[in-house]
């Protein structure tokens, strides 16, 4: 029986590698799809010309199939589909903000008539639903536990099963996988493929900061925090100073007041940390899996990894059951 995703989006293995500002860039995109997996560019808010280079470079690293990641509420997004139609990416996935689903139509419906593989990415069931109707191939959730944006709060096992069961689309499990445990109870989930993040972070082609990818290496279980909670925006974190602050910032004050105070501290927190270095006044984002991530690899090793360890999990899958039923 053939895998429904990795037949349609030409990729060896059911591995997506999740979309992450300042990190996914060409060299990790594209050895992630040189292991077998799916490479996806994090770079949807950049301008069109910078994207542009960056899917070219992508391209002469890899003649696999990669993905872009884009946002169909920014006003470049029409642009921006121009570029990746010239460009022939063959997949893309697509967001946008809760509520804000009126644009995402149209964005799908130019992609798919040019056969590319459009993934919508979804924290809730109500948000599934709507990319369904917006045509996407595929959805892939975002699970409560995943790092950066934190858009709904559900826990990955709680919202996979519930997408399964909402949309006839195959589903794809992000949040909080790092491992092929995590991937093989995907699998037992409904997911049919996972999308993995954090634990890409400590490729050795990812190009974050070293003091970043040691803040990650250093986590432990229960760490990470939420900040900007109360604008609706959270974001996901390892503590430091500047999470501090933000936090402090977000007590007895008016969503309009911690909207603007967030702001003005968090603008360009991500790239301080990412590409300075200043994880202490920086946004170091990870997900609930910082605990699991001990070891820097090659993207190629985390795929290998990841494959040997999901295979090892279920071929154990009838002795439990067996267990059962003696």
């Amino acid at each position: 029986m053939t895998n429904a995703i990795c037949e349609r989006l030409g990729i060896t293995y059911p591995i997506l590698q999740g979309p992450m500002a300042w990190a996914s860039y060409s060299h990790l995109v594209a050895a992630v799809s040189n292991a077998g997996g799916l490479g996806i560019l994090g770079i949807g808010s950049v301008p069109v010309d910078v994207a542009r280079a960056e899917v070219r470079k992508t391209k002469g690293l890899t003649g696999r199939p990669f993905g872009f990641n884009a946002y169909a509420f920014l006003p470049t997004i029409d642009a921006m589909c121009d570029m990746l139609l010239e460009e022939r990416v063959p997949v893309v996935e697509i967001g946008t903000l809760p509520g804000m689903f009126e644009p995402l139509a149209g964005c799908v419906a130019r992609l798919k008539a040019r056969r590319v593989a459009v993934i919508g990415k979804a924290a809730s069931v109500a948000e599934a639903v709507e990319y369904e109707r917006a045509g996407v191939d595929f959805v892939s959730t975002k699970g409560a536990d995943g790092g950066g944006h934190i858009f709904g709060f559900t826990g990955t096992f709680s919202l996979v099963p519930q997408v399964v069961d909402a949309v006839s689309v195959p589903v794809i499990c992000g949040g909080g996988v790092a491992d092929g445990r995590g991937m093989a109870a995907s699998f037992m989930l409904g997911a049919e493929a996972v999308e993995v993040g954090s634990r890409f972070l400590l490729a050795h082609e990812c190009p974050v900061h070293e003091n970043y990818k040691r803040a990650v290496l250093g986590a432990k279980e229960g760490e990470t925090v939420l900040t900007g909670v109360i604008c609706g925006d959270a974001v996901r974190q390892l503590p430091n100073r500047l999470s501090e602050r933000l936090q402090t910032a977000e007590r007895g004050c008016t969503v309009e007041e911690a909207i603007r105070t967030i702001q003005e501290m968090a603008t360009d927190s991500l790239r301080k940390a990412a590409v300075d270095g200043d994880i202490l006044e920086g946004c170091v984002t990870v997900g609930q899996s910082a605990g699991m991530l001990n070891a820097t690899q090659s993207a190629q090793e985390i795929v290998d990894q990841l494959v040997a360890e999901c295979t090892a999990v279920l071929g154990r899958a009838p002795e439990v059951v067996n267990n059962w039923t003696r």
